[in-house]
């Protein structure tokens, strides 16, 4: 089948999953190099890993932003009230997945029974990264880059 031939959401969802890879991709080469750069603690309540997922997909949310915007959901128009509403999703997003890698990261570090999972900062990352990017796509979707309804 040819991709043209496709409904809109499927096209979507394939550019979405895509654009997702690159996105994650960049989040997991600034997630490695920010655990190696950054200290072990900051502060009492901040761990390395945290810190170094927060910044790492922020990095990442750039990427998704800019080419979702103009090659998934094909908005052109500038509008602070839709980069607004990006930020605010994502921000939720970014608490759901530092909170899942720092779950995931308790649960296969200190659970004896998760002991024989290896690399187990990289199963961390994926877990947190698919459950974000679910939530990231649909906010998307029905949220920030809706179809308008035509005015007559």
């Amino acid at each position: 089948m040819n991709l043209r031939e496709l409904p809109d959401y499927q096209k979507q969802f394939i550019k979405f999953v895509l654009i997702g890879i690159l996105a994650v991709l960049v989040d997991l080469a600034c997630y490695y190099f920010f655990l190696s750069i950054f200290p072990e603690k900051f502060g009492a309540f901040f761990t390395n890993e945290m810190i170094s997922k927060s910044c790492s997909f922020v990095c990442g949310s750039f990427v998704t932003y800019n080419l979702n915007k103009y090659w998934t959901w094909k908005q052109t128009n500038k509008s602070h009230k839709r980069f607004v509403k990006f930020f605010s999703l994502y921000l939720i997003s970014l608490l759901i997945n530092v909170s899942v890698n720092s779950g995931m990261l308790y649960l296969l570090l200190n659970v004896s029974s998760f002991e024989v999972i290896p690399a187990k900062y990289l199963v961390a990352f994926v877990m947190a990264t698919g459950i974000s990017a679910l939530f990231n796509f649909f906010g998307q979707k029905w949220w920030i880059f809706k179809s308008e309804p035509i005015s007559q």
